[in-house]
């Protein structure tokens, strides 16, 4: 469970408790995902422990996911064995696993996308489009991706031509309405309708963009898919053999243009085209749970060409291709996850969870006389058990933090009792030079993101103003 799981948290403890969006007693925007806080907030009032409650339905919508999947497959007629190929991939995906238990909402939203996509495209009914606008204006609520994925929805149905365009469009006017209706809340609850992680995170300018970014974020893409992209090259070479073979029967454009249009994959292409390219222009720096929604697209996307290449090359070479992608599945998978993912998840947990524990329960029984107030830059643990009001360094619960120049500034107007660095800075940038610090706690750990991997010193201090 990382740190943005414990925000969750805080946010689900102070909502349950009925004290409102609010994180440590502080109302603020500081949650992109106020439905997972609402539906966290509702199970822990029956089972009354927030953390079991984001463990159960993190897990839930993981098993819907990969259900869904099966079903939108399954919707398209595509051939079985080739289905549990692509099942397998999204079971077997290292970062579907890191995030499957986690707390996170990324499993929801994977789950959401896919509802909606099965509801307006796989229904023959027209009223199915309906609950799709409900679904879609909810689950903007659970991830801010999908604002984004409703405007190129939009878009992409004003170019759409169907029998059904009046239930098409009535169905997207309620989803719109449901993402106003927040926004009007929003407005008059918070005071803005922008989440300070936005804010933190994305900036205010339209573009950020940093070559070196824009590759750690396409290695990201291609190492999340990457049986799929061996895949990809095994249809693309097969493919190109036949067109040069049967020059005059067999079109290599006309193949994969058709492909997209009769299995109905514009509008996923386009969102997953939608998502990189403005996550790149701004400088978002991408981690595989932002982008795990988008993965069980690719899988069908790409199988969806191998399906049709069945119709050239006969059933027997297909499964061969098949089984050489489920062999890739396996090796490549199991590789990742237990080389890269679960050592980085084992050091996180003994490094920045236990520590992090540790020092809410000093601050918490240090301060236990007084009401104490602490700064530091990963909030969600330390608000969540050290009973602290809250002073955040990344303005992700705090959207004064945006209101001063500098830390000093920020710090010298609150004056906290604790200080957390990890080293993401010096002491001297942080506090003015008048004020005395005693170490109540320092502890050298493992790196814990992917901005910060390499070891840390993390240090409690007490601060006397």
């Amino acid at each position: 469970m990382g740190d943005d799981t414990f925000i969750h948290i805080g946010f689900i403890k102070d909502f349950a408790s009925g004290n409102g969006f609010s994180f440590a007693g502080n109302r603020t925007y500081g949650s992109t995902s106020p439905m997972w806080v609402i539906l966290n907030a509702g199970l822990t009032k029956i089972i009354a422990s927030p953390e079991l409650s984001v463990r159960i339905l993190s897990a839930f919508f993981t098993l819907t996911t990969v259900y869904l999947l099966y079903i939108v497959l399954a919707k398209s007629n595509l051939d079985k064995i080739i289905i549990l190929a692509a099942v397998s991939s999204l079971v077997l995906n290292p970062f579907f696993l890191r995030w499957a238990l986690t707390g996170m909402e990324a499993t929801a939203a994977m789950s959401l996308l896919l509802y909606v996509y099965h509801l307006y495209f796989q229904k023959s009914n027209t009223q199915s489009k309906y609950p799709g606008g409900i679904v879609f204006g909810v689950a903007v609520l659970i991830r801010p991706e999908f604002l984004g994925f409703l405007i190129i929805f939009i878009v992409y149905a004003l170019f759409k031509k169907s029998d059904s365009n009046r239930s098409f469009y009535l169905s997207l006017i309620i989803a719109i309405g449901i993402v106003f209706a927040w926004i009007i809340f929003s407005y008059f609850y918070f005071g803005t309708i922008i989440p300070n992680t936005y804010t933190a995170k994305a900036g205010d300018s339209i573009t950020g963009f940093h070559f070196d970014n824009m590759i750690r974020t396409i290695k990201l893409f291609i190492a999340g898919n990457f049986p799929e992209f061996i895949l990809l090259v095994m249809i693309l070479a097969t493919a190109t053999f036949f067109s040069i073979r049967k020059k005059n029967q067999f079109k290599l454009f006309s193949f994969f243009k058709s492909v997209l249009i009769e299995k109905r994959l514009v509008l996923p292409l386009l969102w997953i085209a939608g998502f990189y390219i403005f996550y790149i222009i701004k400088d978002v720096t991408v981690i595989s749970r932002y982008s795990l929604l988008l993965v069980p697209f690719i899988i069908f996307i790409v199988i969806s060409y191998l399906d049709e290449l069945q119709k050239i090359i006969g059933s027997k070479f297909t499964y061969a291709i098949t089984a050489l992608y489920f062999v890739s599945i396996v090796v490549v998978f199991v590789w990742m996850t237990f080389t890269v993912v679960k050592p980085a998840s084992d050091d996180f947990v003994n490094g920045f969870q236990k520590t992090y524990h540790h020092i809410a329960s000093i601050i918490k029984e240090d301060s236990r006389h007084h009401n104490a107030s602490v700064a530091l830059s990963d909030v969600g643990m330390i608000g969540c058990y050290s009973g602290a009001r809250i002073y955040d360094l990344a303005g992700l619960v705090d959207e004064k933090r945006f209101d001063y120049k500098s830390y000093i500034d920020y710090l010298a107007a609150n004056k906290p009792d604790y200080l957390i660095l990890r080293e993401e800075h010096k002491l001297d940038d942080v506090l003015p030079s008048n004020v005395y610090t005693k170490i109540l706690f320092k502890k050298h750990i493992a790196g814990f993101g992917i901005n910060h991997a390499n070891p840390r010193t993390v240090t409690l201090y007490k601060l006397s103003w």
